[in-house]
């Protein structure tokens, strides 16, 4: 058998290895195809689950026998549900604050378990305690400093001077905000039309170019004559229907548009699109988008989704190793429980996509065809390779965290395995910018100094 002479030490180079691969398994789940292509999470967790069942039959020609025991499955009917929980919290919530949100409940059980329910063996409990509550604090932290920034910390990065106050010939300086205020950022809001009148617009300004001797300011619209200033009322825009069926814009006669004024129009259009991509790249799946339950009584939006659903991760999902301690009873541990999670977990895949399909029949009225073709797509073209990556990544977590708890207990050996948190920060942090500002980065990072005190801490506290 394999890791016959394993100690302790494997134990602690497992759950470090599982803490990387851990934090790294929800990369592929934010990449760009996967975004795009809005990939159901329960195909994603049925590519994890599938190489988690693929790569479980290496341990044979490594020595391991074949065998299986039933607490598989219920290892598999904690993680599966928890899985595809946890990969909707990363496409919604982002993936630094839903990893936060489950490690600090996978933390919180999985010392309750051991500790109290299993009644390992510690230094001290109440050292033990503290030690995971440091943990704890530091994984909320971390969670908290994680957050993305609202939308109108984007529009306020992003807006210029609502005055029209620029420099001949200088680029906008986008990120220059210290100088604003409210009445500037509604001020450009207020110049920004409808794309109508900027065709009607540029139509104008071929037409007619006597009247453009007229100075007319960027902000107002108010012309300077010699007569003294004369306010002008906004043209109206006529819109015409043609035998394609599409309606035609007339351009407005009351008065012309200078160059001035079409530039001003035409920036401001441009200055409303970088807001819409900033808002896209900052916002994970739309997170300000309502959804309703309950006749709309309840009312979350995709966000606070994404957090309830990491929760459930935390609470539920956290405990698939709990079958791991009776299952040793029969004399499973380490590697030979691999290939009863892994066809345990394949076993609640394929109950998950008969529920899935049973009720797409239910909801059309039982035509088997149509519920057939409801069903999400695997997208394999283009998700094989994501998928893969992000299967295999948590493939070798998973094998890792049983390798911890068999070493070091559920208590000490799973609770290690969160420090994955840290890891899904980092990739937040310089891959996806979730988190941005060098204050919040700081306070992330000595949220993260806590976390590895109490790390640190609870690996003394465990008795030999």
């Amino acid at each position: 058998m394999i890791l016959d002479k394993c100690n302790e030490t494997c134990g602690y180079v497992a759950a470090i290895t599982a803490a990387i691969c851990l934090g790294s398994f929800g990369v592929p789940v934010k990449s760009e195809v996967v975004s795009r292509l809005d990939v159901d999470p329960l195909v994603i967790q049925s590519y994890k689950t599938a190489m988690c069942f693929l790569t479980s039959w290496l341990i044979i020609p490594m020595g391991e026998p074949l065998r299986f025991t039933k607490w598989g499955i219920l290892s598999g009917l904690f993680w599966v549900p928890g899985g595809v929980a946890g990969i909707y919290g990363i496409r919604t919530a982002g993936l630094a604050v839903a990893v936060g949100t489950w490690s600090s409940l996978i933390v919180l059980t999985s010392f309750f378990w051991g500790i109290f329910v299993f009644e390992e063996h510690v230094k001290s409990k109440l050292g033990a305690c503290c030690a995971c509550g440091t943990l704890i604090l530091g994984l909320i932290g971390m969670s908290i400093f994680s957050r993305p920034p609202s939308t109108n910390d984007v529009d306020k990065k992003l807006l210029v001077d609502g005055k029209g106050r620029q420099k001949k010939n200088e680029s906008v300086r986008l990120e220059d905000e210290d100088s604003w205020d409210e009445e500037d950022i509604e001020g450009m809001r207020k110049r920004i039309h409808s794309s109508q009148d900027l065709k009607a617009a540029i139509s104008s300004e071929k037409g007619s170019s006597k009247d453009s001797k007229a100075a007319i300011s960027k902000r107002g619209g108010a012309t300077k004559k010699t007569g003294g200033p004369k306010q002008q009322k906004r043209p109206k825009i006529e819109i015409k229907a043609t035998s394609s069926g599409k309606g035609k814009v007339s351009a407005p006669t009351s008065f012309p548009m200078t160059s001035l004024e079409l530039e001003s129009l035409i920036e401001s259009k441009d200055i409303e699109s970088k807001i819409s991509l900033k808002r896209s790249a900052t916002t994970p799946e739309n997170k300000d988008r309502r959804v309703s339950f309950f006749e709309g009584q309840i009312n979350l939006t995709k966000r606070q989704l994404g957090i309830l659903a990491s929760l459930f991760n935390g609470i539920w999902g956290g405990t698939n190793m709990i079958p791991l301690h009776f299952a040793a009873h029969d004399g499973y541990g380490g590697p030979s429980y691999v290939i009863s999670f892994a066809c345990g977990s394949m076993l609640i895949t394929i109950a998950l996509w008969i529920l899935r399909f049973l009720y797409e029949l239910y909801r059309l009225d039982g035509a088997m065809v149509k519920a057939y073709h409801a069903l999400p797509s695997f997208y394999l073209r283009q998700m094989w390779l994501q998928g893969s990556l992000s299967g295999i990544l948590y493939s070798g977590g998973n094998f890792m965290c049983i390798i911890s708890v068999t070493y070091l207990g559920q208590g000490v050996g799973y609770s290690f395995t969160q420090a994955s948190m840290m890891i899904s920060g980092l990739w937040g942090i310089f891959r996806f910018k979730e988190i941005e500002g060098r204050d919040t980065i700081l306070k992330w990072l000595l949220s993260a100094s806590l976390a590895i005190t109490g790390i640190l801490w609870l690996s003394y506290e465990h008795a030999s």
